[in-house]
């Protein structure tokens, strides 16, 4: 059994006020044997020094990312630290983080992190969480490829980091009280675990009924479609895709032996026409493009409470929405985080939330096994 605890600040400049708020919210005389932390907060937390002044007073692992907004029993809010502490008798933790990755060592950065703590751990892990930076030649997909390599297959829940300013030069990684903008942060999970997985995606009449053939790309860059440029395929059915709005553009991707289509979007136009996407867009795949509106993102929402809540055995739940649903509600970005904490807020069971510059979550496949996938746009969840 593992017990869930949360705690959240908006004191970003007095350490001792913020850490002695946090402290007054979780008992952390009562843990049980073995617990961790998770963080999402602003970046000016890890500049003023809350973060690192917190996790050197707390005895176990932590592991964080920054994040847009984040949301749990106490309130919800662009500016604010939450706290998160995962404690069991049963279930161990262990975490860490590799150096700044990039495109030549990524491989074997998260391969060499995930390797040690495996070693710590004395075993394989029930599931892995991660939060992972964005880098600008390295796709999501392609990092959370590695780790699945690293660790055969073993469940794998978490984000890309994001701020408020959507400024991917300043996001970042924590563990342990050390901030990093291109580090990987690892928490194993060991023991009697069984998580839940959701995923809510955009919604059926917001996906076109047409579907495309990749038939050029390389690896998570696409190039062409139906053998013509992605650009020129895009503008032929009415999408001008411009480096101003590439992220409003979804894609459908209908993997082999997947259960149901992967939410993927646009990262980086390059100068010769092609796309990074967030995903592996294996030639020969099928796609359709889809639309993402206020009400397909409150009604994907809608969907993944309505999951959450009806779980039978939840004892914590962490959600990380993508960071695109928040800016596409506008005028009323909000709508999303008030929806979450009026859904969860009241309920016995404790939740933390925070917006996601890509969700890291594992799907069912046609053989009836997770796989983990990268999604884009969409409403994760992970129970245990």
């Amino acid at each position: 059994m593992i017990t869930m605890l949360t705690a959240r600040t908006a004191e970003i400049d007095e350490l001792a006020d913020a850490i002695s708020e946090i402290k007054s919210q979780i008992d952390f005389t009562a843990l049980k044997k073995h617990s961790c932390g998770l963080i999402f907060c602003h970046e000016d937390y890890i500049e003023s020094g809350v973060v690192a002044a917190l996790c050197k007073e707390l005895p176990f692992d932590i592991i964080g990312m920054t994040s847009m907004a984040s949301a749990d029993k106490h309130g919800f809010g662009l500016y604010d630290f939450i706290l998160t502490v995962l404690t069991s008798d049963e279930v161990s933790f262990v975490g860490g983080m590799t150096d700044d990755i990039n495109h030549d060592n990524y491989q074997g950065e998260i391969d060499r992190l995930y390797a040690s703590l495996r070693e710590r751990a004395g075993s394989d892990p029930a599931m892995i969480f991660t939060f992972m930076p964005y880098v600008r030649d390295v796709s999501g997909q392609e990092t959370v490829s590695a780790l699945d390599a690293s660790c055969r297959g073993i469940p794998v829940w978490g984000s890309l980091t994001t701020n408020l300013a959507l400024n991917y030069d300043t996001v970042q990684t924590v563990c342990n009280g050390k901030s990093l903008r291109a580090g990987v942060a690892m928490m194993l999970l060991n023991g009697p675990v069984k998580p839940t997985f959701i995923v809510s995606s955009i919604p059926e009449h917001n996906i076109s009924n047409n579907r495309a053939l990749i038939t050029k790309s390389d690896h998570a860059i696409l190039r062409e479609v139906n053998d013509m440029p992605i650009l020129e395929y895009l503008a032929r059915i009415g999408l001008e895709v411009t480096r101003e709005n590439i992220t409003t553009t979804p894609l459908m991707l209908y993997y082999d032996g997947a259960d149901k289509p992967v939410a993927l979007g646009f990262y980086t136009l390059f100068e010769d026409g092609s796309v990074l996407t967030g995903g592996e867009m294996p030639v020969g795949t099928s796609f359709s493009v889809g639309s993402i509106d206020a009400e397909g993102i409150s009604e994907s929402a809608r969907e993944g409470l309505e999951r959450i809540l009806a779980h039978p055995e939840r004892q914590a739940t962490l959600i990380l929405p993508c960071v695109t649903r928040y800016i596409m509600l506008a005028p009323n970005q909000e709508g999303e985080l008030k929806q979450i904490s009026e859904s969860l807020a009241s309920a016995p069971q404790p939740f933390m939330m925070g917006y996601s510059g890509g969700e890291i979550c594992p799907t069912p496949g046609a053989d009836g096994k997770l796989h983990n996938h990268f999604h884009n746009y969409s409403f994760c969840a992970c129970i245990l």
